[in-house]
C-alpha cells in the first residue's frame, strides 16, 4: 500500500459533534480518511459539515470549459475547447499579415569590348551593387573605359510601392548614360541619379547593359 502524503488536521473547530463529522479508520497499522463529498454532489437533506453553508449558485450552472462554444444558432463547430478528432484538420485558417511583395532585378550585357561577356545575367544585390572596373566590386566588367567604382545602384523602399532601383553616378571619368536603345550614347542621356525602370539602357564606359526587374 502506498504512503499517504497527506499532511493531517491538529485540531478539529470546536463545538458540538455532528452525525457528519468524519472518523480515522484504522486498517493494516495505517490510517485511511475517507473520502470527502464534494460541495454541490452532497444528498439533499444531508448536513454540510461544520463551517460550511451552502447556497444555490447564481445564474444557473456553469458550463464546463471544455465544452463546444455557443453561438446563436446552437454549438459552433472548431472552436476554441471543442474537441478535435485525431488527425482531422482544423477549421481557422492563419492570418498572414500583409507585406511588401519581393523585387528581383538583374542587368543583363549586351555589347561591351568583352565579347565573352555578351549575355551574361548579372544579379543585383537587394541593398546596394557596387559596379566598376576593380575586382572589388559586386559587378567587375572587363573594360578600360570604365572607372574603379564607376556606379552604385541601390533599392529603396517607399512607403506603400515596392522597392525602387536608383543609380548613382560614382563621379566617373566617362560618365554613366541611361535611356533606350537608340539614345543611351546620346549626351543628354548622361545621368548622376536615376530611378532605373525595366527595359532601361545602360552604357558605362564601352559596356552596354539592359536593367530588367519583375
Amino acid at each position: 500500500m502506498s504512503e499517504d502524503r497527506t499532511t493531517p488536521m491538529r485540531q478539529w473547530p470546536q463545538g458540538g459533534s455532528d452525525s457528519d463529522d468524519q472518523e480515522t479508520v484504522f486498517a493494516d497499522q495505517e490510517s485511511i480518511t475517507p473520502p470527502t463529498i464534494p460541495l454541490g454532489d452532497q444528498p439533499p437533506g444531508q448536513p454540510s459539515g461544520p463551517g460550511f453553508v451552502r447556497s444555490a449558485p447564481a445564474g444557473g450552472t456553469t458550463p464546463a470549459p471544455w465544452g463546444p462554444p455557443q453561438g446563436p444558432f446552437g454549438p459552433q463547430r472548431g472552436g476554441i475547447g471543442a474537441p478535435q478528432q485525431p488527425g482531422a484538420p482544423s477549421d481557422q485558417t492563419m492570418i498572414i499579415s500583409e507585406r511588401a511583395a519581393p523585387v528581383f532585378a538583374w542587368l543583363v550585357v549586351v555589347d561591351g569590348p568583352d565579347k565573352s561577356t555578351i549575355g551574361t545575367v548579372l544579379s543585383l544585390k537587394p541593398d546596394q551593387t557596387m559596379i566598376g572596373r576593380a575586382a572589388g566590386n559586386h559587378i567587375a566588367l572587363r573594360d578600360d573605359a570604365c572607372s574603379a567604382q564607376h556606379a552604385r545602384i541601390r533599392a529603396e523602399a517607399q512607403e506603400g510601392q515596392e522597392s525602387t532601383y536608383v543609380l548613382y553616378d560614382m563621379g566617373s571619368s566617362n560618365g554613366t548614360y541611361i535611356g533606350t536603345k537608340e539614345t543611351v550614347r546620346a549626351d543628354s542621356s548622361r545621368k548622376y541619379r536615376h530611378e532605373l525602370q525595366d527595359g532601361d539602357y545602360l552604357l558605362l564606359g564601352e559596356t552596354t547593359l539592359v536593367f530588367k526587374k519583375i
